[in-house]
């Protein structure tokens, strides 16, 4: 790991994120024509912050990200409903669940099943683009980090 590695879920790593997916062949074959908007949120990072992050997607690509962030436990954003005509689907889990996920410890299938991970949406929808989401953790777990 380089000294300039940046921490997972910080905003110098989503920029990173965006910038690997965009740029990752084998992502970009999976999310093909994909265009939806999909939010995840981590909360309790080390930082005492709470996180969301909103990626827009257009043809498989990343054209826009969007970052909130609060002091955790950031009652306004734990408490925010979902606007399915918008976003597809949400993701929600502590930091600690989002990087067991990162280090290939837990698969969607179990994240899916843990009570401390929750998706929000079509199920119809998510379930059809499940590619997509695995493709989404592959390139996560590959960009340089640290916790």
């Amino acid at each position: 790991m380089s000294d300039d590695a940046p921490r997972y879920w910080t905003p110098a790593y989503v920029e990173r994120f965006v910038e690997a997916l965009n740029r990752d062949d084998e992502f970009q074959d999976t999310a093909g024509s994909f265009s939806e908007t999909i939010e995840l949120r981590c909360f309790d990072t080390p930082d005492a912050e709470d996180v969301t992050a909103t990626y827009t997607f257009e043809e498989g690509r990343v054209v826009d990200v969007d970052l909130w962030i609060d002091d955790a436990p950031s009652d306004q954003m734990r408490e925010e409903g979902v606007d399915t005509d918008a976003i597809m689907a949400r993701a929600t889990a502590p930091y600690d669940v989002w990087m067991q996920m990162d280090q290939g410890e837990m698969g969607a299938t179990e994240a899916i099943a843990s009570p401390d991970y929750k998706i929000d949406g079509s199920m119809m929808q998510i379930m059809s683009n499940m590619g997509v989401f695995r493709g989404m953790m592959s390139v996560a777990a590959d960009v340089e980090k640290t916790y």
